[in-house]
């Protein structure tokens, strides 16, 4: 503000290849040439510089590569003219959109630069020189859109497929086809039993939410998943039918002892697992 209280406003276009982030990095950078003009006609101690922008803040500490560099480079050169003449330069952070009369004023500036003529210079035109660049924040918007956008065409593609046809894409890939036609929570549970990463005995007490791996249907000392599938007594009628009976019907499969041509007590559940021919019992 000005002796009669007075707001100074300026606004420019940065052009069509900018982001917000760029506007607020620009503002600040600008803020800091009007400050050293101002201290060129005027004795002045003290500058402080307010945005709304954590982001901004968070910038101007580093030149590194990235979004934003240039301005924030071009800031720090108008900063270093004020330290030279032993001004201390502050910057302050403001909340946003919460009435403060300055920000407010930078806001309605910033609109009616975006969107009508600023001067002699209107959108349409090409920006300032210094402003001749795409911005790096821009890039990386116009990247995340167009992936998005691909990513909508795959799934719209997708869904004019048959129901389930992704399973069988992936059975033709080397999937296991049995599992990939059931539910998809059966099959989930299926490879946590397969890779021993399911809710039992042994694996809740190796990643400490056990003290040890008594099995909490029959008591058994170990609850491991041969005891499980073999022996635990909660479960013998399912392991018949597993092991011996098979099933019939339209879900019909042969017991695994049939299907592999031995007793249950000398196959180990990891062989059972990775013969395809068992996962229809399983």
């Amino acid at each position: 503000m000005d002796e009669e209280e007075r707001w100074n406003k300026r606004r420019v276009h940065l052009g069509r290849q900018k982001e917000a982030f760029d506007a607020e990095m620009y503002a600040m950078s600008e803020a800091v040439k009007i400050a050293d003009e101002i201290c060129r006609r005027k004795e002045v101690r003290r500058v402080m510089i307010f945005t709304d922008s954590q982001a901004t803040l968070r910038r101007i500490q580093l030149d590194k590569l990235g979004p934003g560099q240039v301005l924030a480079l071009r800031m720090m050169i108008w900063e270093s003219e004020l330290t030279d003449k032993n001004i201390r330069v502050e910057y302050r952070w403001v909340p946003a959109h919460k009435g403060v009369e300055g920000n407010e004023e930078a806001d309605q500036r910033a609109m009616k630069a975006a969107y009508k003529h600023c001067g002699s210079y209107t959108e349409t035109q090409n920006p300032l020189p210094h402003l001749n660049y795409i911005s790096f924040a821009h890039i990386v918007r116009r990247l995340t859109e167009t992936k998005w956008e691909e990513s909508k065409k795959e799934i719209k593609e997708m869904g004019k497929k048959l129901r389930h046809s992704y399973r069988y894409d992936l059975v033709k890939r080397g999937g296991n086809s049995a599992v990939m036609k059931s539910q998809k929570s059966i099959a989930a549970r299926f490879y946590q039993l397969k890779t021993g990463h399911a809710l039992m005995g042994k694996y809740l007490m190796r990643i400490g939410k056990r003290r040890d791996m008594t099995c909490w249907w029959c008591g058994h000392e170990y609850q491991t998943r041969d005891h499980l599938f073999k022996w635990c007594k909660r479960w013998k009628r399912e392991q018949k039918r597993l092991w011996v009976d098979g099933q019939e019907g339209e879900d019909r499969y042969e017991g695994v002892e049939k299907v592999l041509k031995k007793p249950k007590i000398s196959l180990p559940m990891s062989l059972v697992f990775a013969e395809e021919k068992c996962s229809r019992a399983l």
